[in-house]
């Protein structure tokens, strides 16, 4: 018989490393000098590249308050919402739309600093508290952090640059769906453990 993979949710992790693609840049050497911040080298969101696609947006977004396409021309992205998957560059490992188009769900368990109580080997958040949990008032505690919350990344069509970059990220109840918000398999290696 034929073996097939199963698929989830990425951790953060695993979606930033997917979505910054450092295996070297497009415009210089292997060293990562570029000022990349967003899934492409430089920190425009314009093709710097000289020719006919120079100025051309790199992404779909939003520009400003109720600009969501720019003006007619090279300024414009060509789309008002979401875009076709083709419509921009892919990232250096072939991925497209990890910035823009759409945000994307990943499988971590919101926490505002994460960063500082997880492992910095294969780093996941998963529910419950890691430190200190039982002494947490949680009578009279009031707070919006709780396991329903996951995370979210990559920026949409309806979000200004500043989402674009693959460190950013934002959380929303997991029972809750937007049109901003969709989601990318993570294939599980055939014969590995889960």
């Amino acid at each position: 018989g034929m073996i097939l993979p199963d698929y989830r949710l990425p951790t953060e992790a695993e979606w930033e490393y997917a979505a910054k693609a450092l295996i070297g840049t497009q415009y210089m050497d292997e060293n990562q000098i570029n000022q990349r911040i967003y899934p492409w080298d430089g920190s425009s969101v314009r093709n710097p590249k000289k020719g006919r696609k120079q100025g051309q947006m790199l992404a779909n977004f939003k520009r400003g308050r109720g600009d969501y396409a720019g003006i007619a021309g090279r300024s414009n992205d060509g789309a008002i919402i979401t875009a076709e998957i083709y419509s921009y560059p892919a990232n250096d490992f072939g991925l497209y739309n990890m910035a823009g188009n759409v945000n994307e769900w990943v499988y971590d368990v919101y926490r505002p600093l994460s960063y500082q109580d997880v492992n910095d080997l294969n780093p996941i958040r998963r529910n419950g508290y890691l430190d200190e949990s039982k002494n947490y008032d949680t009578k009279n505690r009031q707070s919006l952090i709780d396991d329903k919350l996951r995370v979210y990344k990559g920026g949409s069509w309806n979000d200004v640059a500043y989402w674009l970059s693959p460190g950013t990220r934002r959380f929303l109840d997991q029972d809750s769906a937007t049109a901003m918000i969709g989601f990318r398999c993570a294939m599980i290696g055939v014969g590995r453990n889960k």
